[in-house]
């Protein structure tokens, strides 16, 4: 099984997230956008596990939602990683003030760690995967105009994560949530 951990976006986001791709769709780049009802706020990427230890992943990742309960962000400006001179993936930004959504992804990094999971190496920077960049020719445009814009700051209530199964398909993946846990 294909799993992760993520939190929800809005439909309304989700309205507001195609929109704003729609003014990049239009460079002969070679980039696979993101559907926006595929979009998520990824909190720990799994992996390919075995379907024997399911159960002791929701039981871990209950005990790291219960030390929470709503928290406020917002999605707001966009970037590409690395960067927008060599980029591989295109994103919108979260701005997370109070560090909230950061101290429970590195709750859950934990407590499924004691699974047998890789604690992450890098530090956790939140984001909604817009892009992923297939060929690294005819950029400059879509770079140019990818940095020229902005996503307008817009509010994000997470009351619950979610473990998620992902299907890979040749159309791209299906999501199917396995467990909701609210915070």
């Amino acid at each position: 099984m294909r799993l992760f951990i993520a939190a929800e976006i809005t439909t309304e986001i989700e309205k507001q997230l195609e929109e704003f791709l729609d003014s990049f769709m239009k460079f002969p780049a070679k980039v696979k956008w993101v559907q926006p009802c595929n979009m998520h706020l990824t909190l720990k990427f799994l992996g390919e596990t075995d379907e024997s230890i399911v159960e002791g992943i929701k039981a871990a990742i209950a005990a790291a939602s219960s030390h929470y309960g709503q928290i406020n962000i917002q999605l707001k400006g966009c970037g590409a990683f690395p960067n927008l001179r060599a980029p591989r993936v295109y994103w919108v930004g979260i701005d997370d003030p109070g560090k909230k959504l950061a101290q429970l992804a590195a709750r859950i990094d934990q407590e499924v760690h004691l699974l047998g999971f890789d604690k992450e190496k890098r530090a956790f920077s939140p984001h909604l995967t817009l892009g992923r960049v297939k060929d690294r020719r005819d950029l400059d445009a879509l770079n140019e105009a990818f940095g020229a814009a902005s996503f307008p700051a817009t509010p994000l209530s997470i009351t619950s994560v979610y473990l998620i199964q992902s299907h890979l398909k040749p159309t791209g993946p299906v999501y199917q949530t396995l467990a909701e846990f609210a915070l």
